[in-house]
């Protein structure tokens, strides 16, 4: 929770320079634990606070400060971008995990870290005001009779809410639940499909982990399509629509009778899971910049306390399973539960600062 306030005050640099160190240190440091003591150190302290303080939230924040007009397809980049890095280290992780000597490919990842991630972290820039200019390439110019700055060219304007302020608007609250609502509820898909797939819809172990595969692909394309629409359409509409199109795949898994049904399943379920960018997006547009990490890791925080409550659902769906015997009715239910989030999405409309009490 404090990562975020920090990222805000300090600026994404600053808490990059000190996360990544610790991040490749801890891996490093993994290589020489030999308790649970030691390994709780290192996983909860040094990698726990490094990661989260030196990689994703830093980012995300500083593309949303340099953006504006551009805002979703910038950050559809680097969450595209994180979804490619972890690929590419979980991989060599996994093949390096059955070998005798894996202690030292932790070693090798760690100084990778380092090597890499500092001299990046350098690059990165807090807020386009500081270093006289705005977002989207914008210029501070002087006035020469106020001695005022204005913008060079036309610029969108902005709200500023503290997190504060933003606790005390319905749509901070309607956004929390919708996404924490979508999110419960689809992974209930998730927990059933491979074993109803196998044993009602009669496909092939192989075929369905195929299938499985192919879904997170399909989610970065997602990312990118709705990434470059949310700077065109409204992303609420968007963010709804995606909702849907997971309902939507839901029916077409059910009605699966080959191979081409399966994969146009995994078409439209990972196209519509690429809503990340619009989340992080519409927050920034609501908001502001002013706040931006704090809210995120408050807005994400309160998701997940939400989301456990809504995690009683899966009991709940291994009991429809176990009164009807099949697995259509929990995959109905869940697609119609669908319809909730997508019009929360839709009523989740900016409030302006002024409207908001003292």
């Amino acid at each position: 929770m404090a990562i975020g306030p920090l990222i805000d005050r300090f600026g994404p640099r600053k808490l990059m320079l000190v996360g990544i160190p610790m991040a490749g240190i801890g891996f490093i440091l993994l290589r020489f634990a030999d308790s649970i003591i030691a390994l709780n150190i290192v996983l909860g302290g040094l990698l726990g606070i490094g990661i989260k303080a030196g990689f994703l939230l830093p980012a995300q924040t500083a593309t949303a400060n340099w953006f504006v007009r551009k805002r979703s397809l910038a950050l559809a980049l680097v969450m595209t971008a994180s979804v490619l890095g972890k690929a590419f280290i979980t991989s060599p992780s996994e093949q390096a995990a059955g070998q005798p000597d894996w202690r030292i490919a932790l070693v090798w990842l760690g100084v990778g870290i380092l090597a890499i991630g500092v001299p990046l972290a350098l690059v990165f820039k807090h807020r386009p005001e500081q270093y006289g200019k705005l977002p989207d390439g914008n210029t501070l110019v002087s006035d020469g009779e106020t001695n005022s700055r204005t913008e060079a060219t036309d610029s969108t304007i902005e709200v500023n809410f503290t997190v504060w302020q933003a606790l005390k608007t319905r749509t901070f609250w309607l956004l929390t639940i919708a996404s924490s609502l979508s999110a419960g509820i689809f992974s209930i898909v998730n927990i059933y499909r491979f074993i109803y797939l196998q044993q009602e819809a009669g496909f092939g172990r192989a075929n369905v982990a195929d299938i499985i595969q192919l879904i997170p692909v399909m989610g970065i394309a997602g990312i990118l399509i709705f990434g470059y629409l949310g700077d065109r359409l409204p992303k609420r509409y968007l963010l709804a629509a995606a909702v849907l199109i997971q309902s939507a795949s839901v029916l077409i898994m059910m009605a699966a009778g080959n191979t081409f049904h399966l994969y146009l399943y995994a078409v439209v379920f990972g196209l519509g899971s690429g809503t990340v960018p619009l989340l992080l997006a519409i927050r920034a547009d609501y908001f502001g910049r002013k706040a931006f990490a704090t809210i995120t890791v408050v807005m994400t925080f309160l998701s997940g306390l939400i989301g456990i409550l809504f995690s009683f659902l899966a009991p709940l769906a291994g009991w429809l399973l176990d009164i009807s015997g099949s697995y259509e009715l929990v995959f109905l239910l869940t697609m119609l539960l669908g319809l909730i989030p997508a019009a929360i999405f839709l009523l989740a409309r900016p409030q302006k600062e002024s409207s908001l009490s003292p």
